[in-house]
């Protein structure tokens, strides 16, 4: 498992969820795979308060070793 921060930009506000695997796609997208609940959890967290915030617009980065590469994530 990889730790992912999932940060909502206006606001800042963010927390950590935790991805099942991480891979590239052939088109070279970066994808964590993560609980569906876990995402939906932090999703509203992050979004409290904020007018129009979307879960899947959010900035999600690994918390180590991965240069500040962004993850779309896909919930399950």
């Amino acid at each position: 498992m990889k730790t992912m921060t999932v940060r909502e930009v206006s606001r800042g506000r963010k927390t950590k969820v935790n991805a099942k695997t991480t891979y590239r796609t052939a088109s070279g997208e970066w994808v964590a795979e993560v609980d569906g609940t876990e995402f939906r959890q932090a999703c509203s967290y992050v979004c409290q308060g904020v007018r129009d915030c979307v879960c899947e617009n959010l900035e999600v980065q690994a918390d180590q070793d991965d240069d500040g590469k962004e993850y779309r994530v896909l919930s399950r």
